[in-house]
């Protein structure tokens, strides 16, 4: 049986997410929470937190016979210890956008994702242990149209 267009778009973005380039003293595995892979930080720890949410899909034609426009959104959270210097997270938060800025474009298996719109960053979130940068990028997922 072939993969999904679903598993493709999910497959494709965590790859992405894993090539974002990290300042120096942070890796991988050690400052990046990705979507089902087990993370436990510390409240000294600096890291990203991904997650991938796919949304409602257009469908562009009237005999519905082409698969339809899917879409959704990544949202990356910079976390940054409290009492740090809290420019670092939006500087980080600044390379996570640039990551995915518009007119990033990349396929999986042949399934093109597409970032047509610059990400967003939000405002900072204050937690208890943490202050947090959520950025928001947008992708779609053209459908393959028979030749």
């Amino acid at each position: 049986m072939a993969d999904t267009i679903e598993k493709d778009i999910f497959q494709g973005i965590m790859l992405r997410m894993m090539a974002l380039p990290l300042p120096a003293g942070m890796t991988l595995a050690g400052n990046v929470a990705l979507p089902g892979v087990t993370f436990s930080p510390t409240p000294t720890t600096k890291y990203v937190s991904f997650e991938i949410h796919f949304n409602r899909s257009i469908r562009t034609d009237l005999a519905l016979q082409i698969d339809p426009i899917r879409q959704g959104f990544i949202r990356g959270n910079v976390n940054w210890p409290k009492g740090g210097a809290q420019v670092d997270a939006v500087e980080l938060a600044g390379v996570v956008c640039k990551h995915f800025k518009a007119g990033t474009n990349f396929y999986q298996d042949g399934t093109q994702i597409r970032f047509d719109e610059d990400p967003e960053m939000s405002l900072l979130i204050i937690g208890s242990t943490h202050v947090t940068v959520p950025v928001t990028a947008r992708w779609l997922c053209y459908p393959h149209v028979p030749a």
